[in-house]
């Protein structure tokens, strides 16, 4: 394949950034301009002398490009400065991101004293050195990226010392920087709240007020400037669940689920199809902005959690290794499912420039040497490394991705590969298992310690996603143990049972499904009764085996995939998953001529491996380390790992609902999900939305609740069933706020049903025989555009109805 450049000199030069390709491997490779103000990517015009620019003083050297960052007032560029290796693979090495550089492109003076500062911090983390050599493995101290020296230019305010990469001081921020945050600042501490904004993120045609222009389309006149509260106090009233709020966002394609007897609903509020405000949104994404650069910097370095390789392909196991021409570039050669940066390099494989193009993966790379005794008495040579990788696709924080979207993928979806290299006869047995969130649409709200989970949409829609998650699980890996570890006697019984039946109801005979209670199993703090479930499908690692490569040769091949959950698919999910790999390498040792006796004291290196592991992941996830991390550590569980796991539990519900939402917003706008509007309902909601939440399918869900509970006769056919918008009081035209209620035609009545969104039940209803309704009346509709808006999704809305 081309190869990587491994060293990158950056130069400031008078029309754009100059990336000029360094090191004894740079032979052959163009030059790259990356152009200031419009950020355009291309092959530079002439060649550029290194040691002249080197002389000019506003260059230093990157260990890669990570892309292209850009917002509507500008764009960054993206360079990896600090690199450390943590594994190497058939003798090529992985390293993980420790630090990165943020070069702004609006001008050449701000280009440069970016790069002054980037120089400036290393010569102060080495005295003496040139500030040139910033290709340091040295330990990331928690602090570099939020230094006065840092290339970030805008001030950010200060933060307590920590490595917690997603908690984000937003009280700080309203209090100290009020005038970057307006109409935020002024909603925070209004005593209307967010009732506005809510509305809109409700489904509520996205309009807050009169006339009809939603809030995110008001001109902002100045940074401290707030809306008409007048107008803002008449808007319409929340409707849905208070704890689905955070994620209504409208991003999803209109999808085909259908309740029963209803007509199919069109997703006509969806973010992307509604006008905005440009002025808006750049005004708003300015001051957002560097907040953004410091998540991204949070993210991308300080959370040492984002790997590379310049020459061999990480995001694919040995199985999927794939044999391409070499001239096939790494890029597209990795899987779609574990790129993270592919929408960041898009400016630079759209330009052809394929020699920077250097995927990232998220996850946990870790390696462990180790020497273990034959039968015979002869020391064996084994390499044992753990591959994590985690999926672009709901890719997010915990309790703002959860479940499942419409097209089959589930938040927190991650594979792991442990790999067992026998050094001495150069063969490698791949084990693969792979964890996600259960696959049925549900939430929980970030506001509790224990939140209930609340079903969403219509069964037809859960099935549909579910049998598409599986669907994609089979042609992934082949047979599937489905492992599911939640309570079965408590509320996370609610979308226990759905997946059981669900599964059950599969009837596919390579899909297997298996409920451990792990907490009433292992009560008491006696983790090791995990052997019971070992016992019970345990086999199934033996059965599925794992792949086995004999000189890049592939002799056989994992036939399938364990696959565990629990609720957050991280504490219990870990340790269950640890036994499985356990079970797995020592079988592979035994077949190898290694003397049993000797695997426990020789393997116990393992724990710690997997411990790590469990605690990277659950950081990405949940911004804490793993609980239950001491035993996965010395399978022994005592009350002072009980009382840490505590402390843990209170850091996320901390961080749950204080800093996760402009992560998660964050996270979606580098993942290319979504557009810089994000941060405009960011700035006004303190919200992100999630994308697989559909309001027409809460909705549907509704309309067929509605029918369920409300039409007692079974013979009783049901024609059609819709949601409308309806004035608060009776016998009105026009009152304020609206409410939203479920309308039901049968062949011999009409059911007006008021339906507690929160609730997900009818409050009240009242049945209406057709026979003594005398006429519907139409004509123009009275009460405004914001109910004329909701029209594509409601036939009768603009209807009014007489009756006696």
């Amino acid at each position: 394949m081309p190869g990587l450049v491994r060293k990158v000199l950056i130069f400031a030069a008078i029309d754009g950034l100059f990336l000029l390709p360094t090191g004894p491997r740079s032979k052959g490779y163009p030059q790259t301009k990356v152009a200031y103000k419009t950020a355009t990517v291309n092959t530079a015009p002439s060649e550029t002398d290194v040691t002249q620019a080197i002389a000019s003083g506003h260059t230093f050297e990157a260990v890669g490009i990570a892309g292209l960052l850009s917002v509507p007032s500008g764009s960054w560029l993206i360079a990896i400065t600090k690199r450390s290796p943590v594994a190497e693979i058939k003798g090529r090495q992985i390293f993980v991101i420790t630090d990165i550089a943020l070069i702004p492109l609006h001008s050449k003076a701000e280009a440069e004293a970016a790069i002054a500062r980037v120089k400036a911090k290393y010569a102060n983390k080495h005295p003496g050195s040139s500030g040139e050599d910033i290709d340091s493995d040295d330990d990331y101290d928690g602090e570099s990226i939020l230094s006065s020296d840092d290339d970030v230019s805008d001030e950010p305010p200060r933060r307590p010392h920590h490595q917690r990469m997603s908690s984000s001081s937003i009280a700080e921020d309203v209090i100290g920087k009020k005038g970057l945050y307006g109409r935020f600042a002024e909603r925070w501490f209004s005593k209307r709240g967010w009732q506005v904004d809510r509305n809109r993120l409700q489904g509520l045609s996205g309009k807050g007020e009169l006339g009809g222009e939603s809030f995110p389309m008001r001109k902002i006149k100045s940074r401290t400037g707030s809306p008409d509260s007048e107008t803002a106090d008449k808007a319409v009233s929340p409707i849905l669940d208070a704890q689905a709020q955070e994620s209504q966002g409208e991003m999803t394609k209109p999808g085909d689920d259908t309740a029963l007897g209803t007509p199919t609903v069109t997703d006509s509020d969806q973010p992307s199809q509604e006008p905005v405000d440009e002025e808006v949104v750049e005004g708003v994404a300015n001051s957002l902005t560097p907040k953004l650069l410091r998540t991204t910097k949070l993210l991308l370095a300080a959370s040492r959690s984002f790997y590379f390789s310049y020459d061999y392909d990480i995001t694919r196991s040995i199985l999927k290794q794939t044999a391409t021409s070499n001239e096939v570039p790494l890029y597209k050669k990795v899987d779609p499912e574990y790129f993270w940066n592919k929408h960041l390099l898009g400016p630079f494989t759209q330009a052809g420039q394929h020699h920077l193009a250097l995927p990232l993966m998220q996850g946990f790379v870790a390696q462990q040497h180790f020497q273990i005794p034959n039968k015979e008495g002869y020391s064996r040579n084994f390499l044992l490394t753990l591959l994590t990788r985690r999926s672009i696709n709901r890719a997010g924080l915990r309790y703002l991705r959860r479940g499942v979207d419409e097209h089959g993928y589930v938040a927190n979806c991650v594979e792991t590969e442990q790999l067992l290299s026998d050094i001495d006869k150069t063969t490698e047995y791949s084990f693969v298992q792979m964890r996600g969130s259960i696959p049925v649409y549900f939430q929980q709200s970030p506001y509790a310690l224990k939140p209930k989970p609340i079903l969403m949409h219509s069964e037809a829609a859960n099935k549909t996603a579910f049998q598409a998650h599986f669907r994609k699980l089979k042609e992934r890996y082949g047979e599937i143990q489905a492992v599911n570890l939640v309570e079965r006697h408590s509320l996370e019984g609610i979308v226990g049972n759905v997946y059981e039946k669900y599964a059950n109801e599969l009837e596919d005979p390579r899909i297997r499904f298996e409920w451990f209670d792990f907490h009433s199993e292992c009560r008491g703090m006696k983790f090791e009764n995990v052997s019971l479930l070992l016992d019970r499908v345990g086999d199934v690692v033996e059965e599925f085996g794992w792949t086995e490569e004999r000189d890049d040769k592939i002799e056989r091949a994992q036939a399938g995939v364990i696959r565990t959950n629990c609720m957050d698919c991280l504490d219990r999910t870990n340790v269950v998953m640890s036994n499985f790999a356990r079970r797995a390498i020592e079988i592979q040792l035994t077949r190898l001529n290694i003397d049993p006796s000797k695997l426990d004291a020789s393997l116990n290196f393992m724990n710690l491996i997997w411990a790590d592991n469990g605690d990277a992941i659950s950081k990405q996830y949940s911004s804490t380390a793993a609980l239950k991390g001491d035993f996965t550590r010395t399978k022994k569980r005592n009350i002072s790992g009980a009382l840490a796991d505590f402390g843990l539990t209170l850091t996320r519900f901390w961080n749950n609902i204080i800093g996760d939402f402009f992560t998660q917003a964050a996270i979606d706008y580098l993942l290319g999900n979504v557009s810089a509007q994000v941060f405009v309902e960011f700035e006004a909601k303190m919200m992100s939305g999630d994308p697989a939440v559909s309001v027409s399918k809460v909705r549907l869900n509704a309309i067929e609740t509605s029918s369920r509970l409300v039409i007692a006769d079974k013979n009783e056919e049901m024609i059609g069933g819709w949601t409308l918008l309806t004035p608060n009081e009776e016998n009105t035209l026009r009152t304020f706020p609206f409410k939203e209620v479920v309308l039901l035609l049968t062949e011999s009545a009409l059911y007006f049903c008021k339906f507690d969104f929160a609730m997900d039940k009818v409050s009240a209803f009242e049945r209406i025989s057709l026979e003594n309704i005398k006429g519907l009346q139409y004509g123009m509709n009275l009460i405004g555009p914001l109910v004329l808006e909701r029209g594509s999704d409601n036939l009768l809305q603009a209807h009014t109805l007489h009756l006696p």
